[in-house]
């Protein structure tokens, strides 16, 4: 049952090239081989809810040393518990959702994040886009094979959103393995070729706001849990200070 939800809202700051890939539909001869996403309305680059929580589920299944029980797609291997039980009793499933033989559903939702009022405003200006090229080496002639790729550059700003349900007493737990999730994924990287840089990212929080299940028909009220930006570190070590006694 539903007992309350936590808005955790802030921004994802770009701290070296970021590139989240968009599959193209056609080849174009100088064309673009590899762009990022963006918003098909306003042509904009954004990150997709699921990349972000695509990434911090597959980081946090690698730190708890769980095992990868299952193949998906071209043999990609990740984490699923089987039954609700399982699922329940799981730190990665109980958060981010199983698909075993009964499904469990997640317990965070993380919308895409769109670029801040001032980035946008930016990109609509003066095409902030990056294209890159990068080469393949022959190993035995030392022919380059160059191809473009598009990055949204370092020191870009995008608006972030977590709902997390809070469903059982387990909550606290909940919300420090998914800010764990977050301080794993700044120290690893986000979107394409991480291992050649791409994908630094930082967070900063800067909203908790707390909603009681009255508060959706009318009966409740909202508390504000945060009166500061915090990053994921500070927020960990002040997580008791923050969330105080709260049931």
């Amino acid at each position: 049952m539903l007992e309350k939800k936590f808005v955790i809202s802030g921004l994802i700051k770009t701290l070296t090239g970021l590139h989240v890939g968009a599959a193209r539909e056609t080849s174009e001869i100088g064309g673009m081989d590899n762009p990022v996403i963006k918003d098909p309305i306003t042509g904009l680059p954004y990150i997709p809810g699921s990349s972000l929580k695509g990434k911090m589920r597959s980081l946090l299944e690698k730190v708890s040393g769980i095992e990868f029980n299952r193949t998906v797609g071209q043999k990609v291997n990740i984490h699923v518990c089987d039954t609700e039980e399982d699922a329940l009793l799981c730190n990665v499933c109980r958060l981010f959702g199983s698909s075993g033989s009964t499904n469990h559903p997640a317990r965070i939702f993380v919308r895409d994040s769109y670029l801040t009022g001032i980035w946008e405003e930016k990109f609509r200006k003066e095409l902030l886009i990056e294209e890159k090229y990068e080469a393949s080496i022959d190993r035995v002639t030392s022919a380059a094979n160059p191809r473009p790729v598009e990055r949204v550059p370092p020191g870009v700003e995008f608006e972030f959103e977590i709902i997390y349900n809070v469903e059982d007493n387990r909550w606290k737990e909940d919300l420090r393995n998914l800010f764990k999730a977050m301080k794993l994924l700044e120290d690893d990287y986000l979107g394409g070729s991480g291992s050649r840089g791409y994908g630094k990212v930082r967070f900063s929080i800067d909203s908790i706001v707390v909603r009681d299940a009255k508060f959706y028909t009318g009966e409740g009220e909202e508390t504000k849990l945060l009166d500061k930006s915090m990053g994921v570190d500070e927020l960990l070590k002040n997580m008791d200070m923050v969330f105080g006694d709260m049931n």
